[in-house]
């Protein structure tokens, strides 16, 4: 399992610092749906909740060169957070109204301290990344590790597998092609 932690930070970590934006735009792709399912657990109101991931993935896009560290758990931790912040605003607001929503929210500020949630859809999608990587073609296997986890340039991937440039290019195409239809119930657009 760790291994497969690895290959998932190293890709995301990696390509969000460069400020790459297909790997942003994939990330948005994996993560919003998951991520407002538990927003959405926490705060009732659906557009708050869509409004708190969206600011989630806005402060990743500004931070962009500042992760270093796990991602999977660096988003979930900003969306509980931002949770906890929406709450406790309401909170203010529930001593001079009684409104049912905003008490439902009140009351589901206790559920934030339950990690499992973010815990068992991270793990879930480490899996299935590593599983769609298992599934490539042996050759378009090794570009994409060398490329996404490794790393290195296409010229570089070139030069050690003694391949060209554009073979190169034709492998990655198919892997991330394939890899998007491998995670698509992932992805929030599909």
């Amino acid at each position: 399992m760790k291994k497969e932690s690895q290959i998932t930070q190293s890709f995301f970590i990696k390509n969000i610092n460069e400020g790459n934006e297909d790997a942003f735009k994939i990330l948005f792709e994996l993560y919003y749906s998951k991520l407002l399912y538990v927003a959405q657990s926490y705060v009732s109101n659906k557009e708050e909740a869509e409004e708190i991931v969206q600011d989630v993935f806005v402060k990743i896009w500004k931070n962009k060169k500042n992760i270093t560290t796990n991602i999977n758990g660096y988003l979930f931790k900003s969306t509980k957070n931002s949770c906890l912040d929406y709450l406790r605003s309401k909170k203010y607001k529930l001593n001079s109204s009684n409104n049912i929503v905003q008490l439902e929210a009140f009351i589901n500020h206790s559920a934030l301290a339950d990690k499992d949630a973010s815990s068992i859809l991270e793990k879930e999608l480490e899996q299935r990344i590593q599983t769609g990587i298992e599934l490539l073609p042996k050759k378009c296997k090794k570009v994409f590790v060398k490329s996404r986890i490794e790393g290195l340039k296409n010229r570089e991937i070139s030069d050690e597998l003694d391949i060209s440039i554009k073979t190169v290019e034709n492998h990655m195409s198919k892997a991330i092609k394939h890899m998007r239809l491998h995670l698509r119930e992932f992805l929030s657009f599909f």
